[in-house]
């Protein structure tokens, strides 16, 4: 063998055997680096129980109960030396296999780095004593303090949109709540449990950390993995048939696909988002889902010639809900199990990242205000930082009145409002709380024509 050719094998790093903790072990790789780099990156949920993932449930909970038990793993494989032996294991490679051995169902393949981490099994089980010993306690898990947010992570129920384009709430309900055969009788029983959100009639609540991902709606479209807060926006503008709506960074299309439900898919959506992957992903959404009224197309919506283009001369709805920093989604992403969590980033350390988007937020805003026959925009937002909400609407609001706009007031009953000191009118914005409200942090403002303009 040649030296070259040897020096390529012995670089080339060893797998996990079994696909399961293969896949775990590269979500976990991403995740980690984009956290510990700051960079964004894609969210444990969409690496582990996206399209292309084999076996997304068991995955999915490998994934995110290695990185919950991460402090204690990162020492055992500190203590017992386990990379020094073979360069060629990688960290996370090992961290996941160390879960499976010590913590979940065992190591069931027997490939190169399976047997590397049984070889150091003594090593590692004698510092697991060692650790509980000097902690007091009978078990690994009791190591780990629990977050707030990992609690509340746990408690939220699983939401979900029923397409109305092509099922109605009570034939899905019917459907969840009927058995099907005997292949079915779990998913009876699942929905004897599911109920009717009371804010907004086509949101289901599941019970807490209930799978959806293969269930048979949700593939075929009829179902839409969505949170309640994220389903809010397009209730709040209240498209009727026959509308031309606009929706100004729609990928990848989850409220685009619920504002042509809403509908009823009659009428025109004009969606529009200048990253081509993702708007093809919109498109593929919108053909699943049967939304035939959206036209989308690749555009930078602060180049669209909003108020002189024959195109949307007609837009009476504008649904406005740009790139933000994601600050009320954390429950959602499972961020409360990334190692940077414990440094509780504020608003200051990221003040530089805010202020953009923030000033890119308001320049969409008034770029919709624009559309001549405009009667209603939303304004959205899946962030808990004012200046990414209260602040934007007040820097915008001005001049919205002198173009004949108010503040509206959607749902009335919703008890959490903006922050009154920020803006005047404040009791008109709508916030959620992530924790408090079981769904994600976002926020909403609603601008409507006033009748005499």
């Amino acid at each position: 063998m040649g030296k070259r050719k040897l020096v390529s094998i012995l670089k080339r790093p060893i797998p996990a055997t079994g696909l399961v903790d293969r896949q775990a072990a590269s979500a976990i790789t991403h995740v980690l680096h984009a956290d510990a780099t700051g960079t964004e990156g894609a969210s444990i949920k969409s690496l582990t129980l996206g399209p292309a993932i084999q076996a997304k449930k068991a995955t999915y909970a490998v994934t995110c109960e290695t990185l919950r038990m991460l402090p204690v793993i990162q020492q055992l494989v500190s203590t017992a030396e386990l990379m020094g032996l073979d360069p060629r294991l990688s960290r996370e490679t090992a961290f996941v296999l160390c879960y499976e051995l010590l913590f979940g169902e065992g190591l069931r393949q027997k490939g190169p780095a399976e047997r590397l981490v049984l070889s150091a099994r003594p090593a590692l089980e004698q510092e697991l004593a060692a650790m509980l010993a000097e902690a007091g306690v009978a078990n690994a898990r009791e190591l780990i303090s629990e977050s707030a947010q990992s609690a509340a992570a746990q408690r939220r129920p699983r939401s979900a949109r029923v397409n109305t384009l092509k099922m109605s709430v009570a034939e899905a309900l019917t459907w969840l709540r009927t058995p099907k055969g005997k292949q079915h009788l779990k998913l009876a029983e699942l929905g004897a449990q599911v109920t009717q959100d009371e804010l907004l009639p086509d949101v289901l609540l599941f019970p807490p950390a209930t799978d959806l991902h293969d269930h048979p709606l949700v593939k075929n479209s009829c179902l839409i993995l969505q949170s309640k807060a994220s389903c809010m926006p397009a209730h709040a503008l209240e498209p009727q048939p026959g509308w031309d709506v606009l929706d100004a960074c729609a990928a990848p299309g989850n409220k685009t696909t619920h504002l042509a439900a809403l509908m009823e898919g009659k009428g025109r959506v004009l969606a529009f988002d200048k990253d081509p992957k993702r708007l093809k992903r919109l498109k593929a959404n919108a053909a699943a889902t049967g939304a035939d009224c959206i036209t989308a197309r690749v555009a930078d919506f602060l180049q669209l010639p909003l108020a002189t283009s024959p195109e949307f001369r007609n837009v009476r709805g504008a649904l406005v809900d740009p790139s933000c920093s994601g600050s009320g989604t954390t429950l959602s992403r499972m961020d409360f199990l990334l190692p940077s969590h414990a440094a509780q980033h504020s608003p200051r350390s990221e003040g530089d990242r805010i202020e953009r988007l923030a000033r890119f937020q308001e320049a969409v805003v008034l770029h919709a205000l624009t559309l001549p026959a405009l009667q209603r925009l939303v304004y959205s937002t899946c962030s808990v930082h004012e200046r990414e909400n209260e602040a934007v609407v007040a820097a915008v609001l001005p001049r919205a009145r002198e173009l004949g706009f108010e503040l509206a007031a959607p749902f009335p009953g919703w008890p959490r409002r903006g922050l009154a000191s920020s803006v005047e009118g404040a009791e008109r914005l709508v916030r959620t709380h992530a924790v408090e409200d079981g769904t994600d942090g976002f926020f909403l403002a609603v601008f409507q024509r006033k009748a005499e303009s």
